[in-house]
């Protein structure tokens, strides 16, 4: 996608992950974001957690999630979102923890590759993830 893509989760590790799959992107802290959209700065696309995203004035995060892209990273339940939030046409909802396949589908779709598609053969703007089930103890369990 040309034009700037920003990236900000309240987790370092996060921001940091997404900068080295984006590096033309700029990564920035939660309150640095804030900063920027209070003076009506606005990015091509986004990456934000979705606690942060759910935590900014409601004016500010309607029009964040009317931009062309908007990747939601997030470990709540997709339930406790907002419909409105989730569910607009360039919005795609990545549920934490993510897998490697997850991740390079959404950065290619991040970036507007019109053929990103997720592993299961969905177009990733449309599939919002499943959060992988868990073992007692941790692992994964596959499918």
């Amino acid at each position: 996608m040309a034009g700037m893509t920003w990236i900000s989760d309240r987790e370092s590790g996060i921001r940091l992950l997404w900068g080295e799959l984006l590096p033309d992107a700029e990564v920035m802290a939660p309150d640095e974001l804030e900063a920027r959209l209070s003076l009506g700065e606005r990015p091509n696309a986004v990456v934000i957690d979705g606690t942060q995203l759910l935590g900014l004035a409601p004016p500010i995060r309607a029009e964040l999630v009317s931009l062309p892209r908007v990747l939601v990273c997030t470990g709540m339940l997709l339930v406790s979102m907002p419909m409105e939030l989730i569910s607009g046409p360039g919005v795609a909802v990545l549920a934490k923890p993510f897998c490697v396949e997850d991740l390079e589908a959404a950065a290619e779709w991040i970036r507007g590759v019109p053929t990103a598609v997720h592993p299961d053969g969905v177009p990733f703007g449309v599939l919002v993830q499943r959060r992988r089930l868990r073992r007692p103890g941790g692992r994964l369990l596959t499918r």
